[in-house]
């Protein structure tokens, strides 16, 4: 598998490696958001450092803003740090997950998980209340 999950007391630190197919990182997606800690982490490091390639275009990451706007009901306690230097998708996460039409989550990308774990800390904890059942306040 081109990915590791691992979970860690308040979030997720998923670490992928060789060439990542848009497939693939959705799947790592799903899978993270249907496991039943999600809905109590505070935040999502996706590692993608050791990545060779990637199949993550504009349109898989509008695909992914969609996904995350539904997730953000279940957990809108949860930050999301991609990590990586390669312009053309820190360019396109930035794009389309930080100031895109269906922004949801707070999302940083940054060029290292030690910069990912810094910027977390340096965050206030989020308490806001999940809309599953309705009950958001706001």
């Amino acid at each position: 598998m081109p990915y590791d999950l691992v979970w860690e007391p308040e979030g997720v630190h998923k670490r992928f490696s060789g060439f990542l197919t848009a497939r693939q990182f959705i799947q790592s997606v799903e899978q993270t958001q249907r496991d039943s800690r999600f809905d109590e982490i505070h935040y999502i490091i996706n590692d993608l450092s050791e990545i060779t390639g990637h199949e993550l275009s504009e349109q898989v990451l509008t695909h992914l803003a969609a996904i995350n706007y539904g997730a953000y009901a279940s957990n809108p306690n949860c930050r999301i740090v991609y990590v990586t230097t390669e312009e053309d998708l820190v360019g396109r996460l930035k794009a389309n997950l930080v100031s895109g039409e269906m922004t949801s989550f707070q999302v940083e990308v940054l060029p290292t998980v030690t910069d990912a774990r810094d910027w977390l800390d340096s965050q206030p904890k989020l308490h806001n209340l999940s809309n599953v059942m309705g009950f958001r306040l706001g």
